[in-house]
This record gives structure tokens, C-alpha cells and sequence, in this order.
């Protein structure tokens, strides 16, 4: 599907009733979900990563963490309690878990061993679902915190506040890892995965809606900010893209070309 096409369609999902509409065509006509046992085997991996930089920096498994970006299907924090973690509060700005998909998570990473009749059963299982929620010191320390390919969906004023909230609420360790391409070049195999940077903010902003928001910011900048909400950089790392061809709007031409074609970077800091 042309990215525009696309673009205009997540546009009229911002309706009233668009969270469901969006859900009845994920899950109807593009089939995303529930996701298929390679995506959760994949997200199980990443959350075993976590726990490796954990023991690597601060050693064992820690006792409790939170996970910015819940999403549809509690993936990430259910492969962190068959890892070991006793406790896993995972949070999200807009409810967008549903239990029939957690227990298709659940069921392959557990073998079909563990059901949750309810919300209150995945609690007590030691999962706690946040959301609609935004992180503040009210929801005490844990130990770790982490997200997967989060970040970069959050607007740039609200940002520095959720990683302050990250620093106030983390003793020990937080690992991010941040996506740091054009979205939309994962359904239009025409364009680059560079592509937005060829617009400026307001060119950008009619296809930047909220179902596909990305903050278009590029390494540096995180670890910036990280710095900035009182993080101690441990490790980064960015994967390279394929050079964008043509031009670059104003705003990107400050990076240094290997900030600037970054797609993929890893955070961990303390």
C-alpha cells in the first residue's frame, strides 16, 4: 500500500470509536493479530536480552520491573516472569491490551500451562496492567524498567517528563530499544526507510497521525535526553541504514550522516 494511502487512512481512525475500528482490521483484514509464534518467540529474545544486560551491569535477575508500552498482548512482560522476574508492572497511555490475546501470548510461552480467566488473575499471576496511565513516582521503584520500540512514539514535549519519571522510579537499570525508521516503509517497499527525513515538521505533520506517530528523532538526540533526565549512559549502540538519495529537509542537515541514517539503536543507562 502507497505510505500516503496509509497515512490518510490511520488519519480517519482518529474518529471516535477508531481504537476499535483499528483493532477489527488488524486482527480481520491485515491479520497482525494475534501475533504468529515467531513475532512472540522474537519479543521473548528481547526480553531475555534485557535480563542479560541486567546481569551483566548489576548482576542476578531483578525482583521486580516496569515496561513502558504495553500493546495488545502483554508479550514482553510475560516472558520476563517465565525468566524469573517476580513482579511486572507494564504501562501504556491508552488501553489497548485485550485478555483473548494475552492468553494467545501466554499459551506459547508457557506451553498452555498458565490461563487468566481475568484481569485480577494476570495480577496475581504477577503482571500488573497500567492503562490508560502515565508514569509518575506514585507507582514506586522497581529494580529495572525497559521498553521495546516505544520511544520513539512519544511526542518530543512529553519525552523529558517520561524519563525523568524512568530515573525517579528505577534503582538500578533501564534498557530501551528505540526504532528509528519511517514506519511506514514496513508495508511500501517503495520508499526508503528514510524516508520522512525529507520533510520538514509541518510537511510531516499531515501524515503523522496518532495511530502512526513517530518523533522522527535521531540517536544523539536520546542519548541527549537521557543524559538530561539525570541517566548515566552504561551502553549505545545504532544500526546504519542505507543512505538516504536526494535531499534532506533543513531541520536533519545538523546530524552527522551516521546519527542521521541510524534505524535501530539500543540504550542502556543507570
Amino acid at each position: 500500500m502507497d505510505w500516503r494511502i496509509k497515512a490518510l487512512a490511520f488519519r480517519a481512525l482518529e474518529f471516535p470509536g477508531g481504537a476499535l475500528a483499528h483493532y477489527f482490521l488488524q486482527r480481520h483484514v491485515t491479520r497482525t493479530w494475534p501475533r504468529p509464534a515467531k513475532s512472540l518467540d522474537s519479543l521473548a529474545d528481547r526480553a531475555r536480552g534485557v535480563l542479560e544486560d541486567y546481569a551483566r551491569h548489576v548482576g542476578g535477575t531483578p525482583e521486580d520491573m516496569i515496561e513502558i508500552g504495553a500493546g495488545r498482548d502483554l508479550a514482553v512482560p510475560l516472558a520476563l516472569r517465565r525468566l524469573g522476574v517476580k513482579r511486572v508492572m507494564t504501562i501504556d497511555i491508552e488501553k489497548l491490551a485485550r485478555l483473548d490475546l494475552v492468553q494467545h501470548a501466554a499459551d506459547r510461552l508457557f506451553a498452555g500451562q498458565v490461563r487468566f480467566g481475568s484481569w485480577d488473575e494476570l495480577q496475581r499471576f504477577g503482571v500488573r496492567y497500567l492503562a490508560p496511565h502515565r508514569l509518575t513516582t506514585a507507582d514506586g521503584m522497581t529494580d529495572c524498567s525497559c521498553s521495546n520500540e516505544v520511544l520513539e512514539h512519544v511526542p518530543v514535549d512529553q519525552l523529558p517528563d517520561l524519563l525523568k519519571a524512568l530515573r525517579a522510579t528505577t534503582r538500578c537499570l533501564t534498557v530501551h530499544s528505540i526504532d528509528y525508521s519511517d514506519h511506514y516503509a514496513r508495508q511500501d517497499r517503495g520508499i526508503s526507510r528514510l524516508n520522512f527525513l525529507r520533510f520538514s515538521d509541518e510537511e510531516w505533520r499531515p501524515f503523522n497521525s496518532g495511530k502512526q506517530y513517530v518523533n522522527r528523532l535521531r540517536h544523539s538526540d536520546y542519548l541527549r535526553l537521557f543524559r538530561e533526565a539525570g541517566f548515566a549512559i552504561l551502553e549505545e549502540s545504532s544500526t546504519a541504514g542505507i543512505p538516504l538519495d536526494g535531499p534532506i529537509a533543513k531541520q536533519f542537515q545538523k546530524y552527522e550522516l551516521s546519527d542521521l541514517f541510524s534505524i535501530k539503536g539500543r540504550i542502556i543507562a543507570a
